[in-house]
């Protein structure tokens, strides 16, 4: 209940800032993007040092409200603290905010520039703990955003240990270029489901924006298999393909799936994902087939 009213408190007080970027933890505490210090602050005051820690970049809708209800979930399912980066992620039903999603790339690449120093100025208090990063459909494009314009190859080449793009809300065409050019991660990895509903929801809503063609066509988080194995797209040579349609169907959120046995293979993957772990991709853990670096999932 506590949780709940400072939650309500935040939100209240900072209504007039929800268009801006912002870091968020779970208690919905709002810090400045550069204000590494003062939300690492808050994650590490806990008695019990925290071995995994999640930077979250949320999708399109009604946020931070959205993510704020998001992060402690993901933070009780998969045993992770999680730091939310915020960007202005709504405009309509029938609109998507591409170019707040572009803006926004700039601020991202400034936070995990202050992010990149933090990790450098506490080797101690950072010594085994691990980061991971998840970048949630069209948090995908302020990523994208921030690799193609801003980002100078700045970063420890290990800053994180995997780095999953998630159900992303983009075109795959060309996706390997950029792809590529991130060198931060020890591992990346790249989800997709061939029948996620809001991705086809997504493509539909291309005929209603008459700007930026070039996030219009095929979702680089929906039917990509096909197009991977026909090379009409290429690969990215430095990331690994989770194809997830048997496993989640119409699904988009793959992180958040309800406690079900039918769900431990999905979820027992991104445990090991937010914890900054290879996941396992063998028969035991779902994997049905694989081709290159392009790994197919089904129930066990």
């Amino acid at each position: 209940m506590k949780k709940f009213l400072l939650i309500t408190f935040t939100l209240l007080v900072s209504f007039g800032s929800w268009a801006e970027t912002a870091l968020y933890t779970s208690s919905g505490k709002k810090f400045e993007i550069t204000d590494v210090e003062g939300a690492m602050s808050e994650i590490f005051d806990e008695a019990i040092k925290p071995r995994y820690i999640n930077i979250f970049v949320h999708g399109r809708g009604k946020h931070p409200e959205k993510g704020l209800e998001v992060i402690p979930e993901i933070e009780k399912k998969h045993g992770v603290k999680v730091l939310m980066f915020h960007w202005p992620s709504w405009e309509s039903a029938l609109e998507r905010p591409l170019a707040d999603a572009v803006e926004s790339g700039n601020d991202l690449n400034a936070f995990l520039l202050e992010l990149n120093a933090y990790v450098r100025r506490h080797p101690i208090k950072m010594f085994g703990v691990k980061l991971s990063m998840l970048v949630h459909s069209m948090g995908n494009i302020v990523f994208r955003s921030m690799i193609e314009n801003h980002y100078m190859g700045d970063f420890k080449w290990n800053l994180f240990s995997t780095l999953t793009l998630n159900a992303a809300d983009l075109p795959m065409k060309r996706h390997d270029e950029w792809v590529s050019k991130i060198d931060f991660s020890k591992s990346v990895f790249i989800t997709y489901n061939d029948d996620d509903v809001v991705l086809y929801g997504s493509e539909q809503l291309d005929r209603f924006n008459k700007d930026f063609e070039e996030f219009e066509g095929p979702r680089l988080g929906r039917n990509l298999g096909k197009y991977l194995k026909k090379n009409k797209v290429g690969r990215a040579p430095n990331a690994v393909y989770l194809d997830f349609s048997k496993l989640t169907f119409g699904g988009h959120r793959h992180y958040l799936v309800k406690d079900k046995k039918k769900n431990e293979v999905l979820k027992e993957t991104f445990t090991s994902l937010l914890r900054g772990k290879k996941p396992r991709l063998d028969r035991k853990n779902g994997v049905y087939k694989f081709f290159k670096n392009i790994f197919f999932f089904k129930r066990p």
